[in-house]
C-alpha cells in the first residue's frame, strides 16, 4: 500500500527548488505549489480538492509539474472514492483524462 502522506513521489528537493524560485519572498508567486497527499485526494471534500488539483496540474512551477504516472495515480484514487460519481469528483477525473491526452 502507498503511504497516505506521499505527495505522488515528489521529492523534498522539488519543493525546495520551487520555493527558492517562486517562494513567499520571491517577487513571483505561483499557484500550484501545493501537491496533495494520497490521503487528501481520497478524503477531502470535492470543493476543497478541485482547486488544489487543477492548480497542481495546470499552474505549478516547473519543479512540481506532475508527470503522466502521477496523474494516472491521482485518477485511480479519485475513481476509488465513494463519491466518484458526483459531479465535482467526476470533473476531476475528466481533468485527469484530459491532462493525460496532452
Amino acid at each position: 500500500m502507498t503511504d497516505p502522506d506521499d505527495r505522488f513521489g515528489m521529492p523534498a528537493s522539488a519543493f525546495q527548488a520551487a520555493r527558492d524560485s517562486h517562494g513567499w519572498d520571491s517577487p513571483v508567486f505561483r499557484m500550484g505549489m501545493y501537491v496533495p497527499t494520497h490521503q487528501e485526494v481520497a478524503t477531502l471534500p470535492a470543493t476543497q480538492l478541485l482547486p488544489i488539483v487543477i492548480d497542481w496540474m495546470w499552474e505549478s512551477p516547473s519543479e512540481l509539474i506532475p508527470n503522466n504516472d502521477q496523474i494516472a495515480q491521482l485518477r485511480t484514487i479519485l475513481r476509488a472514492r465513494p463519491d466518484a460519481t458526483e459531479s465535482e469528483i467526476r470533473e476531476l477525473i475528466v481533468a485527469c483524462e484530459e491532462y493525460l491526452k496532452v
